[in-house]
C-alpha cells in the first residue's frame, strides 16, 4: 500500500510533485465500471462523456499549445472528503466506495442513480508543510435529479452546489498512472505560463471512462482559472 506526505507551501509549482502519490489511478480505474445501466444519447454533450450525463461547457477560448479556456454550468454533485496528512491507496477507494454506495441505494428512496462522468478529484494543499490537506471525490447527479435530489443516508457524504466557473483544461488519453496526472497538471500550469491567471490552492483531475475501455480514452486536469 503506497502512502504520500501531502504536507504543502503553496504554489503549485513548488507543490506539484509532492502530491503525485496521492492521487492515485485507484479512483479513475474503478470509474464508471461499476455501474451498468440502459445509456442513451445525449446530442448536446461530448462524445468523451460516453453517454453519460456530465457538465455542461462553454469553450471559451483554445490555446496554441493544446490547452482550453471552459466556462461550466452550475451544477449539483454528491462528494465526500478527507483531510490528512498521509493519503493512501485505501483511503482512495474508501472515498470512491462511499460515493458508488449512494448511487446503488444509500439514498433517502433507496433506489439506484445512474452513474454521471467525470469522476473528478479536487485537491485543496495545506497552508504549509506541517499542514493537512484535503481531498475530496465528486460524481456530478444526473440532470433529471439535479432540482429534486435523493439526500445521502451516510452523514460522511454530501451534495454540493458547484456554481459557474472558468476553468482552464488540458486533455490527455490513455490509461495514466497518478504521477501522470500531476505530470499533467504541471504541463498545463507551464503552458499558462502566469500563475495569477489561475487559482493556486486547489486544482482538479477528471476521468472519465471504465477500466475496461481500451483505446480512445479521455482524461483532463483543470486549474481554476481567476
Amino acid at each position: 500500500m503506497s502512502t504520500v506526505d501531502i504536507t504543502a507551501e503553496g504554489d503549485i509549482k513548488k507543490n506539484i510533485k509532492m502530491f503525485y502519490l496521492a492521487l492515485t489511478s485507484c479512483l479513475f480505474t474503478l470509474a464508471l465500471g461499476f455501474v451498468a445501466h440502459e445509456s442513451h444519447a445525449h446530442a448536446h454533450l461530448p462524445g468523451f462523456c460516453n453517454n453519460l450525463d456530465c457538465p455542461r461547457f462553454s469553450v471559451l477560448q483554445t490555446y496554441k499549445e493544446g490547452y482550453e479556456l471552459r466556462q461550466y454550468e452550475s451544477s449539483k454533485w454528491v462528494m465526500t472528503n478527507l483531510t490528512a496528512m498521509i493519503f493512501t491507496d485505501d483511503d482512495d477507494k474508501e472515498m470512491f466506495d462511499k460515493l458508488f454506495y449512494y448511487i446503488s441505494g444509500n439514498n433517502s428512496i433507496h433506489s439506484k442513480i445512474p452513474m454521471t462522468a467525470p469522476v473528478l478529484r479536487e485537491v485543496i494543499h495545506g497552508p504549509g508543510p506541517a499542514c493537512e490537506s484535503t481531498f475530496m471525490t465528486h460524481f456530478m447527479i444526473p440532470f433529471s435529479l439535479q432540482s429534486n435530489t435523493p439526500t445521502p443516508t451516510d452523514p460522511r457524504v454530501y451534495l454540493r452546489e458547484v456554481p459557474t466557473m472558468k476553468v482552464f483544461v488540458r486533455s490527455f488519453g490513455g490509461k495514466p498512472t497518478a504521477e501522470d496526472y500531476m505530470n499533467e497538471l504541471q504541463t498545463l500550469a507551464d503552458q499558462i505560463g502566469d500563475s495569477a491567471r489561475y487559482e493556486n490552492a486547489y486544482y482538479f483531475f477528471a476521468g472519465y471512462d471504465s477500466p475496461y475501455k481500451v483505446s480512445d480514452r479521455h482524461n483532463e486536469v483543470w486549474l481554476k482559472a481567476l
